[in-house]
């Protein structure tokens, strides 16, 4: 028999209720949700994570009053994670302020205050979002991220220029000059000091750098 999954938990200030998200979410399989009254934030995911609701009128009422900054702080020195979430239109469409007092505003938020700022369409998205964000919060994501990216090998050129472009003072019009002048990189790393003072753009120092470091012996080396 498999075992049972723990609901996850979701604690609500009682002033939400009506505003449509504490509804989706009681109606959302696996969500308890927990109606309180909350001395600051709207949501408390767990006790690191708080979560302010605003619709796009209130979030520009706040600037205006300044309520905003002070509220952020508030809620920066009580929770670790801290989240706006803005449900409905979007900012720029339904405020009279000027688009950089709303700039302003979101750069203080994100940049300065460390906080992140999100955007909901209704009340639904809102609380598929809360929920997926308690999910992730109180049981974790459920499967292995691998961390190694399947990425498309690069052509043998690119890796030949990757290489010559490591070699001291050497960027990719040199690095293709040289892969030009030796046409392999074995002919290029057996080449003495004179036949690379001939490549167009190396000269008499570039060259020793680059004879030095291929004639060099690794430290290590039997």
């Amino acid at each position: 028999m498999a075992p049972s999954v723990q609901p996850i938990v979701i604690r609500i200030d009682h002033r939400e209720m009506g505003s449509g998200v504490p509804e989706a979410l009681q109606a959302t399989e696996g969500v308890s949700v927990q109606v309180e009254q909350l001395p600051l934030a709207d949501y408390v995911l767990s006790p690191r994570v708080a979560v302010e609701r605003k619709t796009a009128a209130d979030f520009a009422a706040s600037i205006i009053d300044r309520r905003l900054f002070s509220q952020a702080e508030a809620l920066r020195q009580s929770y670790e994670l801290v989240v706006y979430l803005v449900v409905g239109p979007e900012l720029f469409e339904v405020s009279n302020l000027h688009p950089n007092a709303i700039r302003g505003a979101l750069s203080y938020l994100i940049i300065l205050g460390g906080i992140s700022v999100l955007q909901c369409a209704d009340a639904e998205e809102a609380a598929a979002l809360l929920a997926t964000m308690a999910r992730h919060e109180q049981q974790g994501l459920g499967y292995e991220i691998s961390l190694h990216l399947k990425r498309k090998a690069p052509s043998p050129e690119l890796q030949m220029r990757y290489l010559v472009e490591d070699l001291p003072g050497i960027g990719p019009r040199t690095a293709h000059a040289l892969l030009e002048a030796f046409g392999s990189l074995r002919d290029l790393f057996a080449a003495d000091e004179a036949a690379l003072r001939r490549v167009p753009g190396i000269g008499p120092k570039r060259a020793r750098d680059i004879y030095r470091l291929l004639t060099a012996r690794y430290p290590h080396s039997q």
